[in-house]
């Protein structure tokens, strides 16, 4: 997704609204893509508060997948 685009999901119901909520905050779309309100530089190359596209946040995997790959610890 490129990030001069306005993204379809920010337009639609359940789509964070309005400026009051805090930098750093997150927010997941229906679709899966990721966000987060934090200050950039918008088209005008102005500084402002927006959603931004974001990475997902990596989940740590579950200890018993580690064993069906490398069996059990021994020792």
């Amino acid at each position: 997704m490129d990030s001069m685009m306005i993204h379809v999901c920010l337009q639609t119901e359940g789509a964070p609204t309005g400026e009051d909520h805090e930098v750093g905050e997150r927010w997941v779309c229906t679709c899966g893509d990721n966000f987060v309100y934090r200050e950039g530089f918008n088209r005008a190359g102005y500084p402002s508060l927006e959603w931004w596209p974001a990475p997902a946040i990596p989940q740590p995997r579950k200890a018993a997948r580690r064993g069906l790959l490398f069996g059990p610890r021994k020792g």
